[in-house]
């Protein structure tokens, strides 16, 4: 908010006591806004922890507010289920038999964030 403010040219005591009143109200609150967004993120839309910590970073969020929101989210979840469950909406109910068919299943849970050990416990072993 403060680098928005300043770069429209808003006076650096005007943006401190700005921010001092939003933050006062509760208008700006990190911990709240990351939880919601890697809420949305991971329930929602299906990513995974790398990507979720892609996002919030993006946001300039700092490190340990992202990894108390990924907790939060995750507290008694778990990230082997929620990728099965975006593989599920993505491919329908049937798991990927073939070669092919498990190597597009990979790629999408790669893309969407989910780390290697979750895909490859996701997709089982390779026969």
């Amino acid at each position: 908010m403060a680098e928005h403010l300043t770069t429209r040219g808003t006076d650096a005591d005007v943006v401190a006591a700005t921010l001092e009143r939003l933050v006062a109200r509760g208008y700006l609150d990190d911990a709240a806004l990351a939880e919601r967004r890697a809420e949305d993120l991971f329930l929602r839309r299906g990513a995974g922890r790398v990507k979720v910590a892609h996002e919030l970073t993006r946001r300039g969020l700092t490190d340990t507010v992202i990894d108390r929101a990924i907790a939060g989210v995750l507290e008694g979840r778990s990230e082997v289920a929620l990728g099965r469950a975006a593989l599920e909406r993505r491919f329908g109910a049937a798991a990927p038999v073939s070669r092919a068919d498990r190597a597009r299943a990979c790629r999408f849970l790669l893309g969407r964030g989910h780390p290697p050990d979750i895909v490859s416990e996701i997709l089982g072993e390779d026969d």
